[in-house]
């Protein structure tokens, strides 16, 4: 039971006060119980989204690794002679590349790195050569991001001659320059936002977020960031998702009614007859809510109903 549980002493020792005062400002939390609860459930929206914002990621890499490797840059596209950018002059080889274009070297190479290290520590292999897929796989995030740069835009370059090929989904834009630079943004917003869900960080946090519903209208929003991406990139990896119930457990758990749940704050209905938990069950699928339960048949035990 939670009232049985020491909270002061997790406060003080676990996790300090510092770091919940957010939650206890912005929850309006009400005693101990309350504000572990808001902790707890902000780590539980972590965990509900992970796996759609991994699918994004891994879609998004692979869609551009796809293209670009079965162009005629070959396996090793990133390479500096095989991916030329706009600002480059040959009258002038030393001069020091973008950001972009030096971050994305930088992101191959500490990936092949990492690669060799692996091997390495896990092989005893020495002087491994990494492959293509290995240092993919490797690569941050960033990576992807970058190289939606308008330096990789113009004649004899990647863009757009593979936007199709990467973006399958509805482009919303006519203009391939608008396409590229949106996208960019939308993949910093998918980027900066993982790295808050990764770290475990209040993900509801903003400026301007100032209740606990504004934390749930800010959740959604980052949500519907995340799907129109993933939308843009695969609309089959999309229903895939959605058929397997991913997105729907997102937009569940970034509710007011889970954030209850963990704050012990939720009406437990008493199931004597099966036509009342039959009417419960088809309530959580319809509002996709958890319902807590009481049956009496061996005693009193609790359960949780989830939708699929």
């Amino acid at each position: 039971m939670p009232h049985t549980i020491s909270y002061q002493e997790i406060i003080d020792d676990l996790i300090t006060e510092e770091r919940l005062k957010s939650y206890e400002v912005t929850f309006n939390t009400q005693n101990d119980i309350e504000l572990l609860g808001a902790y707890l459930w902000n780590a539980h929206v972590c965990s509900a989204l992970y796996p759609l914002l991994s699918a994004t990621e891994v879609a998004l890499r692979n869609a551009i690794d796809s293209a670009l490797s079965s162009s005629d840059l070959g396996y090793f596209w990133w390479r500096k002679n095989k991916l030329h950018f706009k600002s480059f002059k040959p009258e002038q080889p030393n001069k020091k590349p973008p950001f972009e274009v030096e971050a994305i070297r930088a992101n191959f190479s500490k990936a092949a790195s990492q690669v060799k290290q692996d091997k390495k520590k896990r092989y005893n292999i020495h002087n491994p050569t990494p492959k293509h897929q290995e240092i993919i796989a490797k690569t941050e995030f960033s990576t992807w991001e970058f190289i939606l740069s308008k330096e990789f835009m113009g004649p004899g370059l990647i863009w757009p001659t593979h936007l199709g090929s990467v973006f399958k989904g509805d482009w919303n834009t006519t203009k391939t320059k608008e396409l590229l630079s949106n996208t960019k943004d939308l993949v910093k917003t998918v980027r900066e936002f993982r790295n808050r869900v990764s770290h475990h960080e209040p993900v509801w946090k903003k400026y301007g977020v100032a209740t606990e519903n504004d934390a749930i209208e800010h959740l959604h929003e980052k949500i519907d960031k995340i799907l129109q991406l993933l939308a843009l990139v695969s609309p089959e990896k999309k229903r895939l998702l959605e058929k397997n119930k991913i997105v729907d457990r997102a937009y569940r758990a970034c509710s007011l009614g889970e954030l209850r749940r963990f704050q012990h704050n939720i009406a437990t209905h008493n199931v004597k007859s099966i036509s009342k938990l039959c009417r419960l069950v088809q309530n959580a699928q319809q509002a996709n809510s958890v319902e807590k339960i009481q049956v009496y048949k061996m005693g009193k035990v609790s359960f949780l109903i989830h939708p699929s």
